[in-house]
């Protein structure tokens, strides 16, 4: 396995660079000490990560999404409260057995609700939308209406 020293994730042998952010030169092989990119969690889901890893002895780090930056428009995929966790490449194979049990437990928990298939959930994006849209313009109509007639009253 290579290692990125920018990115922090892991790489196949064979790559020329790093699938993540596309530098070579970042590249070396991995070492049990380094820590790799994990998994991008919300601030809630961060700190019970942090107490089951604390609990196994799990080497980790959390850390706010890009550094701590502050996005300049608002996006869905980076929230504020977001964290970066990294685990040391010793520990990583038991973080995935603990994450995978840990995600198999919620998926016990939620295996008597449906997912809503992508079309259905298509169809109510769009009816919603729809109906928004034509709420505006009966508002817009009606208010015009209105000016329209208190204009007739003073003019």
């Amino acid at each position: 396995m290579l290692y990125c020293t920018k990115c922090r994730t892991l790489a196949p042998d064979s790559t020329r660079a790093c699938p993540n952010c596309r530098r070579s030169r970042a590249l070396r092989p991995v070492r049990a000490e380094d820590e790799v990119f994990f998994l991008k969690v919300s601030e809630t889901e961060a700190g019970e990560m942090e107490r089951v890893f604390e609990e196994q002895a799990v080497r980790y780090s959390a850390q706010p999404v890009r550094g701590g930056l502050a996005a300049g428009v608002y996006d869905p995929e980076y929230l504020p409260g977001d964290r970066e966790i990294y685990v040391a490449y010793a520990d990583l194979e038991r973080a995935n057995a603990l994450f995978t049990a840990r995600d198999g437990a919620k998926t016990a928990e939620t295996d008597g609700e449906e997912e809503m298939p992508k079309g259905r959930r298509m169809l109510i994006q769009t009816v919603s939308i729809l109906a928004f849209l034509i709420l505006v313009t009966v508002t817009v109509l009606c208010t015009d209406a209105l000016a329209n007639w208190i204009r007739s009253l003073f003019g």
